[in-house]
């Protein structure tokens, strides 16, 4: 192909002759080959693999040293946490000797206390029989049912009171005797002897009653010409009513002794009829209520279904055998070529290395400190709910206070006529008091009334009107050593199915400032008032405060009440500040904390939960093991710190305790200033930088660096030398004292 063209153009008379030749090319970038491009693509992946490499290498060498840093971190926590198992496991030892010493004294001085009441209730010689002892007891039982000459009232009450005691002594039998010295059977019997006792005394009740209404005439009343009869000891008070005038103008009648007061319809004041108003401080019927006692919920138990066997042949045996022998020979070659296959992995990818960290870890593991054993933590107990009628009282949430009133209305027998020099007496067979049926009428509607009244003529309407069955008006005078603290609610027994019901009463009159509660029932009965078992929790606060060495006070404001519990050795007392009159007879009298609780429990004032009481509470559960050290530890330093309620406490886990405390050798109240906070845990407690009025909740320590297990050895190694002695020198009794009254209220739960 030629390089070049000739071409021809005319112009004129010139002729011009062109070179017509390839464009001068641009310049630029050479083109690649495919072979350059592959080059440059090998060159590419070669440096991003020496990079990835790099970064492998150095990811590998920081991953070494943070292993490393790692491995050193937790061979110092290891190291800190042996320390402090060793210090933890000297405390608690340490302390739990002390606590143990404690305890040996405590059992040695209630066990000989028991053995001196025992051998006082044997030597005693007034006649009374022991409880205790079954031969004496029913011996005891029969001879009262087989008597029936003591049928007045005074001679009823006064032996009645001898009953009571028995009961009493029994009941104290089973709440003081250790559960392992009272065995099963024993409890079933005194329990018995108990129901069989109260037996005896309501028969005796009855039989007195009878025997003022046959002779109702003689002790009628010179003004209305009834029958007004009323008797009282200490424990009962019996007042019965007779109609012997048949007046139909009297319409009501006051026991004004008792400030008991009663309507009488026109019915029953036209007929032989009596009241009888029998007042118990007892009561002998709520404890056969179903809803008396804590209502634990039942765990299924899975039980494993049978597995059935099949009878096998003498020959299917041995052949079964036979390859059972060559599985398990197969099975073990198998296992020693695997073990064979794993030495040489291990040694392959670098396993020598890990033979040895293993044999570090195992002496790691063998030089690990043994910590202390706590004791195990008991499962948290679910309770049943309440499953019965809106009715029906719920005997874990309200409790009878006041006692128990019985108002039945009964047939007034014939009484004795004198006729010339004789007295002639028509017998009642059997002797006994017969109850006469009344259930009164509900009103019906006022249109209705109103029509059916149209209807009738004036002789039918008054006869109606003398049928007629209202409901009967009753208001009684509140107990005075007793504290209501709301409108109390009235219930009646119901016998049949053994439990307290609402319904029956209408028109309910509360008066707080003269103490009467009034009310319309429509059946005679046992009735009661109830109250709010749970009423005054939770609490506001509480503060246990020293006054001397074995001396302290327990202040707890609660929602509606205010306590201080004065404690001196192993005696505690309500303090004589308190200013209601109810618990006016309990103010400086000191008693046990056990008698101390049953009589403020009695008097309507209870700031003590029971095991269930959370299910009617809204509290923050704590961890049990914690707390009940907590409360041993803080009463084994009452004499010397004060401790208080703290506003982080609910907010904090189940395993955290937060409360205030300071130590306290004066009797002055101590300023804001003085108070620190104190954090108890499962492992550690500590000693807070922080106070109740921060914002912010920080754990930091007020003594950096140092472990303490609990809090007596923190307030003993803190605390100054005068703490230290009134603490060595506080007796077992006292801290005992303390320990019970915190347990009772358990104030770091509920407040």
């Amino acid at each position: 192909m030629p390089s070049s063209l000739f071409s021809y153009g005319v112009t004129g008379s010139t002729t011009r002759f062109a070179t017509c030749s390839k464009p001068p090319k641009k310049d630029g970038k050479k083109k690649l080959t495919k072979a350059d491009k592959e080059k440059l693509k090998r060159e590419e992946a070669d440096r991003k693999a020496q990079e990835e490499e790099e970064a492998r290498l150095q990811a590998v060498e920081e991953e070494k040293k943070r292993k490393q840093q790692e491995k050193l971190e937790a061979a110092e926590r290891k190291k800190l946490e042996n320390e402090e198992k060793k210090v933890r496991k000297i405390q608690m030892a340490e302390l739990e000797e002390i606590l143990q010493g404690n305890r040996n004294n405590l059992q040695r001085l209630h066990d000989d206390r028991r053995k001196k009441a025992k051998w006082a209730r044997y030597m005693r010689c007034d006649g009374s029989p022991d409880p205790t002892i079954p031969g004496e007891i029913n011996t005891y039982i029969n001879l009262r049912l087989e008597e029936t000459t003591r049928t007045l009232p005074k001679l009823v009450l006064k032996d009645i009171e001898l009953d009571l005691s028995l009961i009493a002594e029994l009941e104290y039998m089973l709440t003081d005797t250790p559960p392992e010295e009272l065995t099963d059977r024993q409890v079933a019997a005194y329990k018995e002897t108990i129901e069989e006792i109260q037996d005896v005394i309501r028969g005796k009740l009855d039989k007195a009653v009878f025997h003022v209404l046959c002779d109702a005439s003689t002790m009628q009343d010179p003004e209305t010409y009834n029958l007004q009869f009323v008797i009282k000891n200490p424990e009962i008070q019996l007042c019965i009513w007779g109609n012997l005038s048949k007046n139909p103008r009297v319409k009501s009648f006051e026991f004004q002794d008792v400030g008991f007061t009663f309507d009488i319809p026109r019915v029953l004041a036209l007929s032989d009829c009596s009241f009888q108003v029998r007042m118990t401080k007892y009561d002998h019927f709520s404890m056969y209520s179903k809803t008396f006692s804590p209502r634990l919920k039942k765990k299924e138990e899975v039980v494993p279904e049978p597995v059935e066997e099949k009878e096998e042949k003498p020959e299917e045996e041995e052949e079964k055998k036979e390859g059972e022998e060559g599985a398990e020979e197969e099975a073990e070659a198998d296992r020693e070529d695997t073990e064979d296959l794993m030495a040489q992995l291990r040694k392959m990818d670098g396993g020598e290395e890990e033979e040895e960290e293993d044999t570090e870890k195992k002496e790691e593991v063998e030089e690990e400190e043994e910590d202390f054993e706590d004791p195990p933590t008991p499962e948290p107990p679910e309770w049943e709910d309440f499953e019965e009628d809106d009715d029906v009282v719920d005997l874990r949430a309200y409790n009878v206070l006041g006692g128990v009133f019985t108002f039945d209305l009964m047939a007034l027998p014939p009484q004795p006529k004198p006729v010339n020099q004789w007295t002639l007496t028509r017998l009642v067979n059997p002797p006994q008091i017969e109850l006469m049926d009344y259930v009164a009428e509900l009103p019906a509607p006022a249109a209705a009334s109103a029509q059916t009244k149209d209807q009738k003529d004036t002789q039918t309407q008054e006869k109606d009107k003398r049928d007629e069955k209202p409901p009967i008006g009753v208001t009684i005078k509140l107990p005075s050593d007793v504290m209501f603290q709301e409108e109390p609610q009235v219930v009646r027994w119901d016998e049949d199915k053994r439990h307290w019901r609402l319904d029956g009463f209408s028109d309910i009159v509360y008066n707080d400032e003269n103490r009467t509660f009034g009310f319309k029932m429509y059946k005679f009965g046992i009735m009661a008032l109830i109250q709010e078992t749970h009423i005054n929790m939770p609490f506001q606060s509480w503060e246990l405060r020293p006054r001397a060495v074995n001396k302290a006070v327990l202040s707890i404001i609660a929602a509606i009440v205010e306590l201080d519990i004065e404690i001196e050795n192993s005696m505690c007392c309500l303090s004589t500040s308190f200013e209601d009159p109810a618990l006016r007879h309990l103010k400086g009298q000191m008693m046990t904390p056990a008698d101390l609780i049953q009589s403020l429990r009695k008097a309507g004032v209870n700031v003590f939960p029971s095991e269930d009481s959370s299910k009617y509470v809204s509290i923050q559960n704590k961890h049990q093991v914690l707390e009940s050290r907590t409360y041993e530890q803080m009463a084994l330093t009452a004499s010397a710190m004060t401790y208080s309620w703290s506003k982080w406490n609910q907010d904090k886990e189940t395993d955290q305790i937060i409360f205030q405390g300071s130590e306290h050798l004066s009797d002055e109240r101590l300023l804001e200033e003085d108070w620190t906070l104190f954090q108890a845990g499962k492992r550690q407690v500590k000693q807070l930088t922080m106070t109740e009025f921060d914002e912010v909740f920080t754990e930091e320590s007020k003594h950096p660096g140092t472990f303490k297990s609990n809090l007596y050895h923190l307030i003993v190694d803190t605390g100054s030398e005068e703490a230290k002695d009134r603490i060595y020198n506080s007796s077992y009794e006292f801290v005992d004292c303390v320990q019970q009254l915190l347990e009772a209220t358990k104030v770091l739960t509920y407040s």
